[in-house]
């Protein structure tokens, strides 16, 4: 009878030290948050992890470079990788436009150089290898134009499901030259080209938007100025180019696509053609194979937010016959000096917060069936955004602070969304970065919370922190798992 007993207190005393939250906090390094941009954390695996940045500044004091920061599995930073934007001379300058992964090991950059000297655009893909730890530099496409003030509008997207990239090359066009897109498709795991075109306007339609689908098509968002500011579609593949209006006198903002079996769909915020931009009040669900749309759905969801910017897209999942989209919202909240003019409030420029993010659930007919505001704390740091979001075996979890409904204090939580009715609940502040962290070297930085990654093999967390000094730490957190 004692050996059982003195079994069962052993087991009790196991469970509660191996249930323990323990934390573990690489050291600090350092971030230039004025120049740096589009932060992503990549190439995550159990043994390393990427922190991948750009600087595109031109100018007298041009920088123009691709930062990869390599950190072990204490989080510690161990290397960085610097690479510079090609073209790199006095009579060049620079646009950053996007990366994405490539499988499990590598990572894409593209760049657009542009010059008044050479007359010529130039797209390149820059690639980094984390086997071999080197970059590797291709020209994908190149084009030439008359002037830099008609030097065009070069674009890259990718496809929700990874397998394809495109690049878009809209040429200088006005009332009286029709406009013209060179379309390139590349393979989302080779990056070789998939299929080339030219796409053709006629005189006063213009592109408002290009998005690429999980098959390979590019979907074209076009206006009429003079006529009306509703939107239509052109369907584009390397066959073919199939025009298609929307059906409502309606305009759409920032499409996205996706995919339901091999079934391509878009969804999109819109409003009515006669209102002014960035005014949201439906939801709609189109369905590109027979060029309809489902359904759209008046909202009210963002009526309260004045001077709203643009809708960010957090994350889309389709699971028990139902699409859930996750969005923020970046809106002004407020101006401030211009650093080069701090002595001149007539040359003030805007201060821009991200909040308001929402979940959006629609049904796979286009119903709307809920949305749900997920309460969290605004952020006005370019480096910090509103919410992290982790699917785990079908559950969603939320990184982000949020405002406690019953006391209206500003928290940090890593909350769970309830499965039925998506609201935020069970609240677990093992899974959070508190302000007032225990480690004194650690405390009052900002949880940086789109940087949160489970990995379930060792039930540990990656998070991340910065500092109003120029410092970022990354923290892993290892407690009794999701």
């Amino acid at each position: 009878m004692k050996s059982n007993i003195l079994i069962l207190i052993i087991a009790l005393l196991s469970a509660t030290v191996f249930g323990q939250v323990r934390k573990e906090w690489g050291a600090k390094f350092d971030y230039d948050q004025k120049n740096e941009q589009d932060p992503k954390v990549v190439l995550l695996d159990n043994y390393n992890h990427y922190m991948l940045t750009v600087i595109n500044v031109d100018g007298m004091q041009a920088t123009n470079q691709i930062i990869l920061r390599k950190f072990d599995q204490k989080n510690n930073l161990v290397n960085t990788f610097v690479q510079e934007f090609p073209n790199k001379d006095m009579f060049t300058l620079h646009n950053y436009m996007g990366s994405f992964e490539i499988g499990n090991d590598k990572v894409v950059i593209f760049t657009d150089t542009y010059s008044n000297k050479t007359k010529k655009k130039e797209i390149h893909k820059v690639v980094f290898d984390k086997k071999s730890q080197t970059f590797t530099t291709t020209l994908v496409v190149g084009y030439t134009f008359e002037s830099i003030s008609k030097s065009g509008t070069a674009n890259v997207m990718g496809s929700e499901n990874g397998a394809f990239i495109a690049v878009t090359y809209q040429k200088f066009s006005n009332r009286k030259i029709a406009e013209e897109t060179e379309c390139t498709v590349l393979d989302g795991k080779t990056l070789e080209i998939v299929w080339k075109k030219t796409v053709t306007m006629p005189l006063e339609l213009y592109t408002d938007t290009v998005v690429v689908t999980n098959s390979g098509k590019l979907v074209f968002v076009k206006r009429v100025v003079d006529k009306s500011a509703k939107h239509s579609l052109s369907i584009v593949d390397a066959n073919e180019t199939k025009e298609t209006e929307l059906g409502l006198n309606i305009k759409i903002n920032k499409p996205i696509t996706f995919s339901i079996g091999t079934q391509d769909y878009l969804v999109a915020f819109s409003s009515s053609a006669t209102q002014r931009i960035n005014i949201y009040d439906s939801i709609l669900l189109y369905d590109l194979q027979s060029g309809t749309i489902l359904k759209n759905n008046p909202i009210k969801d963002f009526a309260a937010i004045k001077d709203l910017k643009e809708i960010k897209y957090d994350y889309l999942n389709v699971q028990n016959n139902e699409i859930h989209l996750f969005v923020e919202c970046k809106y002004q909240t407020g101006t401030r000096p211009d650093p080069k003019f701090p002595t001149s409030p007539g040359f003030n420029i805007p201060v821009y917060s991200n909040g308001n993010a929402t979940l959006f659930v629609l049904d796979t007919e286009g119903n709307l069936k809920k949305s749900v505001n997920l309460n969290v704390y605004p952020t006005n740091d370019n480096l910090v955004g509103c919410v992290g979001i982790i699917n785990y075996q079908g559950n969603y979890f939320v990184n982000a602070g949020n405002t406690n409904d019953t006391t209206g204090r500003y928290t940090r939580g890593f909350y769970k969304l309830e499965p039925n009715t998506f609201t935020p609940n069970n609240l677990n502040y093992q899974y959070a970065i508190p302000y007032n962290e225990e480690t004194i070297d650690y405390r009052f930085g900002s949880s940086i919370n789109q940087f949160c990654h489970y990995f379930p093999d060792n039930k540990r967390m990656l998070m991340a922190a910065s500092y109003g000094d120029g410092k970022v730490a990354f923290l892993s957190i290892f407690g009794s798992g999701l």
